[in-house]
């Protein structure tokens, strides 16, 4: 009875959404009165900060208030006293009781007692069908047709006409062909079993039974898509096998368990979208581009020196320095990395509780700390090999031994070749969601599945353009400055919360950011702040760092100071030049491979 009446409620609701005027139907008495403010005005500024979220509460208010009348027999039928003694009664569980519950919470009467745990039991109640309904309801806001497997395609389902819908066979989307290809802008024609689609001067021809489109490209070049599955008849539509058609036209294809959806996105023309507010970060990123075809070497030197502050014994320095070699073509990357970290041992009580014998080996492990990264983006496999591993984990590990990693989600970015603002925005954004759908398909408000995946990085986009977009920077000196400081941060701020709320809710006592970027693409820039001194538990931090980088060289430095306990210096220099070298996709024939995820040791075939 309660599924069926959940299902009832769905289907009002899901009506509801496709009708937004419902939403500007206020409660009575109005939401605003009954949260204790004397205007809507004043509930909004107080409490929900923008017109949009006070509609938004109105609405989850009206369906509260919608689902209890549908409860009204329920209601009519509640027993305090059974709830009080049930696992469910949240109260019961703190108090000897009932008695001493209503002598702590100054109830007089059964009529009170009651109004109490009915209250509670409805909360409970709400939120099982909140999370029940969940699914559906946010279904209804995608725009997914009811009761079929969805298919969408940026960002938007594909509608299927008639009986024929979308269906999955063994594993495998199958698709009506007719409404696929044309979202895809194709213009579709069908003779018998033959379906024949003309797409961007091209044309595909595919009929059923067949597991192959046949391609005829505009030059008369002719190629076929293999589907692997072969297509078929059904109720008047030829179907085909989704993903691999879909990935043939260049959209990446993931599979949305929760809303049973497709989810097909042309990664390409997404970014590109995406990058129209980027175009002078964009420029910064293009002057870095490494030709994928030839070899490159950095060697880069890193400088650093700690000062502890001390008033009473005098204050005490220590060096610290590193080296860095890379070799890097297409998505390989080979570092070597020698640090001398000696000094940090120095430190008073860094040595505390260890006998001379190991503190004397731990310090030469310092003064010369080895490490040696191998990267092959194609194979997705990180190997490290270090060999202060070996001394840290008390010899378990050999110190010529190499890890291996798996590193499948690196594969997605570019390795030495140009990024976009646009490329890295939808690599995060769709990362996150490969991780939040990695845990099954459990589903909660406010979670981004595949399906959201599309509005989410333009909403993310939209954040980032307000910060680094095009309209940021201004025209000064042959450079496009981006500029950021303490006013435009207090600005921030009082639009957020409020006017004067900057002057309690600020941070900083000085912040500035510039970033200048030349035609060329090479760029300085600048970020200076110091946070407000709050006492011994969080003490003023300041943190300033320069620099500047081209296609050749990069400089940093940086100082960071902390109140009274360090400061820390540090400078890094890198040189970029084309090398005849190339980098190796695995560690050399002979060496030992250890998988971390087994008890044993491999030896690591030859690098190919």
């Amino acid at each position: 009875m309660k599924r069926m009446l959940s299902l009832v409620l769905s289907l009002i609701l899901a009506w509801s959404l496709t009708i937004p005027s419902l939403a500007a139907e206020d409660l009575d008495p109005p939401l605003w009165q009954q949260m204790g403010f004397s205007s809507r005005e004043e509930c909004i500024t107080y409490v929900y900060g923008n017109e949009d979220a006070y509609e938004q509460a109105v609405q989850e208010a009206l369906e509260r208030q919608q689902w209890e009348d549908a409860m009204a027999d329920d209601i009519a039928a509640f027993d305090p006293d059974a709830y009080w003694e049930s696992d469910e009664c949240q109260y019961s569980w703190f108090y000897d009781s009932k008695e001493e519950f209503m002598e702590e919470w100054f109830l007089e009467t059964e009529e009170e007692f009651r109004d109490v745990m009915l209250e509670d039991w409805l909360d409970q109640q709400w939120d099982a069908y909140w999370q029940e309904t969940l699914v559906d309801r946010t279904r209804a806001e995608l725009g997914a047709p009811a009761g079929q497997t969805g298919v969408m395609l940026d960002g938007t389902y594909l509608s299927f006409p008639g009986s024929a819908a979308p269906e999955v066979v063994n594993g495998c989307t199958m698709v009506p062909c007719g409404p696929l290809l044309t979202a895809f802008g194709g213009t579709v024609s069908h003779t018998g079993s033959d379906v024949t689609c003309t797409l961007d001067g091209a044309v595909y021809r595919l009929r059923s039974g067949s597991d192959t489109i046949t391609v005829t490209a505009a030059d008369g070049t002719v190629s076929e898509i293999p589907l692997g599955v072969a297509c078929y008849e059904k109720n008047g539509a030829t179907y085909l096998a989704l993903r691999p058609f879909a990935e043939a036209m260049g959209c990446d294809v993931m599979w949305d368990s929760t809303f049973q959806t497709a989810v097909l996105l042309r990664r390409d023309k997404v970014i590109a979208q995406l990058d129209e507010q980027f175009t002078l970060i964009n420029q910064m990123f293009a002057a870095m581009e490494y030709d994928a075809s030839k070899n490159y070497k950095t060697v880069a030197r890193m400088d650093a020196k700690l000062t502890m502050l001390d008033s009473i014994n005098g204050d005490k320095q220590y060096p610290m320095d590193a080296d860095v070699e890379m070799l890097q073509s297409g998505g390989t990357v080979n570092l070597k990395l020698t640090m001398d970290l000696s000094a940090l041992l120095e430190i008073p009580g860094a040595l505390d509780g260890m006998d001379p014998l190991s503190a004397a080996a731990v310090k030469g492990q310092l003064r010369n700390v080895k490490m040696e990264m191998i990267y092959d983006a194609e194979g997705g496999t990180l190997y490290l090999k270090m060999p202060l591993l070996a001394q840290l984990t008390g010899g378990q590990l050999d110190e010529d031994s190499w890890i291996a990693f798996p590193a499948a989600d690196l594969t997605q970015m570019p390795v030495g070749t140009s990024a976009t603002m646009g490329a890295v925005l939808y690599q995060s954004m769709r990362q996150q969601v490969e991780l939040m759908s990695s845990f099954g398909p459990y589903y909660f408000e406010g979670m981004i599945t595949p399906a959201m995946l599309y509005r989410e990085v333009f909403v993310s986009a939209e954040e980032a353009a307000a910060y680094l977009g095009d309209d940021c920077f201004e025209a000064s000196g042959g450079y496009s400055v981006l500029h950021y400081d303490e006013e435009d941060y207090n600005a921030y701020l009082e639009s957020e919360y409020g006017e004067g709320s900057a002057e309690y809710l600020s941070e900083f006592e000085q912040l500035e950011m510039e970033l200048k970027v030349a035609r060329s693409g090479a760029a300085t820039f600048r970020v200076l702040m110091q946070t407000k001194d709050q006492g011994m538990y969080s003490p003023a931090m300041l943190l300033d760092i320069s620099g500047s980088q081209s296609p050749t060289r990069v400089d940093l430095s940086m100082l960071m100071k902390l109140k009274n306990q360090f400061n820390l210096e540090l400078t890094y220099t890198g040189n970029t030049t084309e090398t005849d070298q190339k980098p190796n996709t695995a560690p050399p024939a002979g060496e030992t491979v250890i998988d971390p995820y087994e008890s044993y040791m491999v030896p690591e075939p030859a690098a190919a």
